[in-house]
């Protein structure tokens, strides 16, 4: 019997079972699926709800699932441990929360004035 190959990808591999939290249209985990050439190992959350329309969001949302992501929608960080059973269980070996996107378009998120924007 061949022994699975671990893939790596910067700080992540294969075997590990990955927990994203906060994205938006999902490039960040497609980038590691594309990578590990599954998404099986990866549970991808967004506070947005399926409708919300993000540039590719839905192309990237529907190849991670057809690489064995679990995508799920309207989840909140601050009230994750009322719904702490993401893909089967809730341990996991690594959970990424990326800075989140401001969700402008001036080309300028960098500047603190943009951050700090409320």
């Amino acid at each position: 019997m061949e022994v699975p190959v671990t893939k790596r990808f910067k700080h992540y591999n294969s075997k590990q079972k990955i927990l994203l939290v906060g994205e938006g249209d999902f490039s960040f985990t497609l980038s590691l699926a594309r990578a590990f050439g599954s998404a099986t190992n990866l549970t991808a959350t967004t506070l947005d709800s399926q409708e919300r329309n993000f540039k590719n969001g839905k192309a990237n949302v529907e190849e991670l699932e057809r690489l064995g992501c679990n995508v799920v929608f309207g989840v909140n960080v601050h009230s994750m441990t009322a719904k702490p059973n993401f893909g089967g269980s809730a341990t996991y070996d690594r959970v990424i929360f990326n800075f989140p996107h401001a969700g402008f378009d001036y080309g300028r998120e960098h500047e603190i004035k943009i951050i700090m924007y409320d």
